[in-house]
């Protein structure tokens, strides 16, 4: 039978669209890799002759730089992120783009003059929100209709600019590619292969884009590397539909993890069932814990207690500690006031500088964090880049230094309030636009601002060491493409709303379906990180259909009730 690495290539060399479902640890970027050296072997005088590309497109910029760098960062490979490309395909089209946008604008126009004419007139507030949205838009379309602006795709919207962002640019992406059948032709003939890798975390929009107004044309070859049990973000397509008869081609074999860790994934999907090759003799232990007193737990101590001599381990930092909610790591890391108060959306405590959304007030407290670990490590050229002080004599770079001296030391004793006021006051970092336009009159947002300021800065620096990902904790969202050792998940059910339900999970409660599979995807992916060892403490109730299930998956003798 033909590996998995020659019927990918005989699906390009066919010009057959194709979906490479690989299992965890499978080295599925490796595939993807051999497959994009296998086309620059085979069709780079072609392509170059041609004026054509390869399009890779790729979930995050990490994934976009490794892949530039294992490519060799070959000329003919254009690696993006699916709104970078798909803005490269239609910012030429201003003409075309003036008019979907415009077309969007009155769509969201008309959908908020008809929830605005469902609010009573005792909706005081939803009432003066939604006129002032419909105030917006209308400004906008009358803008965009009475003058010359250019159509331009950014981080922040301003629609009366002329700028759209990220969902935006999604929607109007579709609406132009399915009208104008000229721009779908140039975009094929542009890029004759388009490969996406993650696909299952790729919006449905984007997906329905590429299957349904270019899979098909002539000479054009799609190809989806990724794994359906894999999508772990809402947003996801997960898999891809049927109807679109894309030839399937499985990876199975598992070259992170041991045999038992590979046993249990197994057991945990169907759909795929992994072996461990030849060259892959790991062997490890895996096991289930179920903790009914969590007073004070502390997974730190739990593994000192539990782990830390059962598995021979130098220190307790040599086990990765998957959270799956950000409470407990907040807790455990002693930040748990700042956690508080973006509780509602905490998730973005865990994105880095480049996917940011907190407040304007907490993306200057990361900006602040930078300038500190720049100074730390004397990377000074990078420092200067970043800082607004303006050094134009030796006293002043003098002053400089003496006031970054001072800002490493009242991080760790002031308020947050206390810290913005110096660094900005003495001109290290300027205050944002965001930060000067925030509207405090919004009795939410300023009583947000309000408690912010009002903790301790130490408590941010605590939780930008985990952004950093320079603590042995990480959350479910940081750690999918990642290996580790030794691992150990911490599962509590009293943490997550609706999103979550390990008991119903373990006992096959299918009342909420898509539930249980959220699940079943979120143990998969934190259970196949461990190449070694791995271990669940479970800190929430448990049915006694639970229990001997995860008895069947652990075997009885790996299941350990601890109830002190």
């Amino acid at each position: 039978m033909a590996s998995v690495e020659e019927q990918v290539f005989e699906c390009i060399k066919n010009k057959e669209s194709f979906v490479l479902d690989a299992g965890a640890g499978s080295g599925k970027t490796w595939t993807l890799v051999q497959a994009l050296n296998y086309i620059l072997e085979t069709k780079s005088k072609e392509l170059k002759n041609n004026g054509q590309k390869i399009v890779c497109i790729t979930y995050t910029n990490i994934a976009k730089d490794e892949i530039i760098e294992r490519t060799e960062h070959n000329e003919l490979i254009h690696v993006s992120t699916i709104h970078d490309f798909l803005w490269g395909c239609i910012k030429r089209f201003q003409s075309v783009l003036k008019v979907k946008f415009l077309e969007l604008l009155e769509e969201k126009l008309a959908k908020e003059q008809e929830a605005l004419s469902k609010l009573t007139t005792r909706s005081v507030i939803g009432r003066e929100k939604s006129e002032l949205k419909i105030a917006r838009y209308k400004e906008a379309i009358e803008n965009l209709n009475s003058k010359t602006i250019k159509i331009n795709y950014d981080n922040f919207p301003n629609y009366k600019k002329g700028k759209f962002s990220h969902d935006a640019l999604i929607v109007i992406a579709e609406k132009i590619f399915s009208s104008y059948p000229k721009i779908r032709k140039i975009i094929t003939d542009t890029y004759p292969i388009i490969f996406v890798d993650e696909y299952q975390d790729t919006q449905e929009k984007t997906i329905t884009i590429l299957l349904n107004h270019l899979k098909g044309k002539q000479d054009f070859t799609l190809g989806f590397f990724g794994d359906n049990r894999q999508q772990i973000y809402d947003t996801g397509i997960g898999e891809i539909p049927t109807e679109h008869n894309l030839k399937l081609i499985q990876k199975t074999e598992n070259y992170r993890s041991s045999k038992e860790v590979i046993e249990l994934l197994n057991k945990i999907r169907s759909d795929i069932q992994q072996y461990q090759p030849p060259t892959n003799t790991r062997k490890g232990e895996i096991l289930f814990f179920h903790k009914s007193d969590t007073t004070n737990f502390s997974a730190k101590l739990f593994i000192e207690q539990y782990l830390k001599d059962k598995w021979k381990l130098y220190s307790v930092d040599d086990v990765k500690i998957l959270y799956l909610t950000h409470r407990f790591i907040a807790k455990e890391n002693e930040y748990e006031e700042l956690y508080q108060i973006h509780s509602k959306n905490a998730d973005v405590l865990t994105k880095n500088k480049d996917n940011r959304g907190m407040s304007p007030h907490t993306d200057y407290l990361v900006d602040i964090e930078e300038i500190a670990t720049l100074f730390k490590e004397n990377k000074i050229q990078q420092l200067l880049k970043k800082i607004s002080f303006e050094i134009r004599t030796f006293e002043s770079k003098k002053k400089l230094n003496e006031l970054l001296k001072n800002l490493i030391d009242i991080r760790t004793t002031k308020k947050i309030k206390e810290v913005i006021d110096y660094v900005a006051k003495n001109k290290i970092l300027a205050p944002t636009e965001k930060m000067k336009n925030y509207d405090l009159e919004d009795e939410e947002k300023r009583e947000f601002c309000e408690k912010l300021m009002a903790i301790d800065y130490s408590q941010f620096i605590r939780l930008y060491q985990v952004q950093q990902d320079n603590t042995p904790f990480s959350t479910k969202h940081n750690t999918k493409g990642d290996e580790f050792n030794n691992v150990l998940v911490i599962v509590d059910d009293n943490s997550w709303k609706q999103s979550y339900n390990f008991d119903d999970y373990f006992s096959n409660n299918l009342a909420n379906e898509q539930r249980h599979n959220r699940t079943s995807n979120l143990f998969y992916v934190v259970c196949s990180r461990a190449k070694n060892n791995l271990a669940i403490v479970c800190v929430s109730h448990l049915s006694n259909e639970s229990k001997v299930r995860i008895k069947e998956w652990f075997q009885e003798t790996n299941y350990i009730e601890i109830n002190t």
